[in-house]
C-alpha cells in the first residue's frame, strides 16, 4: 500500500509539472473598465484560446482593476501570483524603468511611425528587459495621445507659463511642464475631477479618452491636440506561468491573441467617437499648426531629454539609442 501510494504520488508531480493542469485557468488582469476595445479584445483572445485548446487553457479576464491597482498586480504578475495582464508604461516602469524611453516628450511624430517602431524594431531590446524581470512580452497595444486639456482655451506655450494644471506623476511630464513654466501638481487620475472643481488645477494632460469618457470635459470644456507623448500599452505574462506551459501550449496561446493592429484600429476609432461626443456637448477641440506644435516641443531640450535618461538609470542610454534607431528606420 505504501509503495502504491509513492506511485501515485510520483505521477501526479509529472502531470503538474509537464504543462499546465487542465484546471487551471489562468488570470488576466487590467485597468480598462468593462466595455472597452481594451476588454473586448481580451476576453476575445480568452475565447480563442479556450476554443483552439480544445478547453484545455481557459483565461478569466478581470477588468477595471478588480484585482488591484496597476503597479500591485504587474509586480504580482512577475512573481507569478497574476498570470497575464495589459499594463500602461507608467505602470510597467515599475518594473522596467527603462520602458520610460518610449514616452519622451514630443518624441513621435505619428501612431503608424510608433506601431512599426515596437513591432518590426524594439521587440528584442524589450524582451530582454521583461525577461530579467519575470515577464515575457505578448504584444504591444495602446492608449493614445496625451492631449491638453484646460478650462479656457490654450493654443500657445506661453499659456502655460504659471499655468495650474495637473501633470501625470511621472517623471517625463514633470520634467516637460516644469521646463515649460507651468504651476504643475502630480495628481493620480482618480483626484482629477474633485481638483478641477476646488480650482486646486484649471486643466492637464490625459489621453483623450481618459479624459471625454469621465465627463472632465464638462468641468474643463477645452481640450488641444498636443500629442505630446504617445502613450503605448503592453501585455504581459508571467515567466513563471510561460514555463509551466509545454511548446504546443505555448504555441496555442500565442496564436488565440487577438490581432494588436486591430485593436489599435478600435482604440483609435473609440477616441474619434469620444471627441465627436465632447463636441456634440458643448467641449471645443483647438488643432494646432505645425508651428505651433514645434513651439510647444521647443519646451523639451535635448538637456532635459539627457536629464530624463540619467533620472531613469539603468540601461537608459542604451534603451533610448535603440529607440531613436527604430524611429529613423521608420520615418518617411
Amino acid at each position: 500500500m505504501f509503495l502504491g501510494k509513492v506511485a501515485i504520488s510520483a505521477i501526479v508531480a509529472a502531470i503538474s509539472t509537464s504543462g499546465l493542469a487542465q484546471a487551471d485557468t489562468l488570470k488576466f488582469s487590467t485597468a480598462a473598465p468593462i466595455g472597452t476595445p481594451w476588454v473586448k479584445h481580451f476576453e476575445k483572445s480568452a475565447a480563442n484560446l479556450a476554443e483552439n485548446s480544445g478547453g484545455a487553457m481557459t483565461m478569466e479576464i478581470f477588468a477595471g482593476s478588480q484585482l488591484g491597482a496597476e503597479v500591485e498586480t504587474i509586480k504580482q504578475t512577475a512573481r507569478g501570483r497574476l498570470d497575464v495582464g495589459s499594463f500602461s508604461v507608467a505602470a510597467a516602469a515599475v518594473v522596467v524603468p527603462e520602458v520610460t524611453m518610449l514616452v519622451s516628450p514630443f518624441f513621435w511624430d505619428s501612431f503608424e511611425q510608433a506601431d512599426c517602431a515596437l513591432d518590426n524594431h524594439l521587440s528584442p531590446v524589450f524582451d530582454e528587459l521583461f525577461e530579467k524581470r519575470g515577464l515575457k512580452i505578448v504584444q504591444w497595444s495602446e492608449l493614445g495621445w496625451q492631449i491638453l486639456f484646460s478650462k479656457e482655451a490654450i493654443t500657445t506655450p506661453d499659456q502655460i507659463a504659471g499655468f495650474k494644471m495637473r501633470v501625470a506623476p511621472v517623471k517625463n511630464s514633470n520634467i516637460l511642464w516644469r521646463g515649460a513654466g507651468a504651476s504643475g501638481v502630480p495628481l493620480p487620475f482618480a483626484e482629477v475631477a474633485a481638483s478641477l472643481q476646488t480650482g486646486i488645477v484649471d486643466g492637464g494632460e490625459l489621453p483623450t479618452i481618459s479624459y471625454i469618457a469621465t465627463g472632465l470635459h464638462k468641468i474643463a470644456p477645452h481640450m488641444t491636440r498636443t500629442n505630446h507623448i504617445y502613450q503605448p500599452s503592453v501585455t504581459l505574462i508571467s515567466l513563471k506561468t510561460w514555463n509551466k506551459m509545454s511548446g504546443d501550449e505555448q504555441e496555442q496561446f500565442m496564436a488565440s491573441m487577438e490581432s494588436a493592429d486591430l485593436l489599435r484600429q478600435q482604440v483609435r476609432g473609440a477616441i474619434s467617437y469620444f471627441e465627436g461626443k465632447m463636441v456634440e456637448e458643448g467641449g471645443t477641440i483647438h488643432d494646432l499648426t505645425t508651428k505651433q506644435r514645434a513651439a510647444f516641443a521647443a519646451n523639451f531640450t535635448a538637456d532635459m531629454q539627457q536629464e530624463l535618461i540619467d533620472s531613469v538609470g539603468g540601461d537608459s542610454q542604451r534603451v533610448y539609442d535603440a529607440v531613436v534607431a527604430a524611429r529613423a528606420a521608420c520615418s518617411g
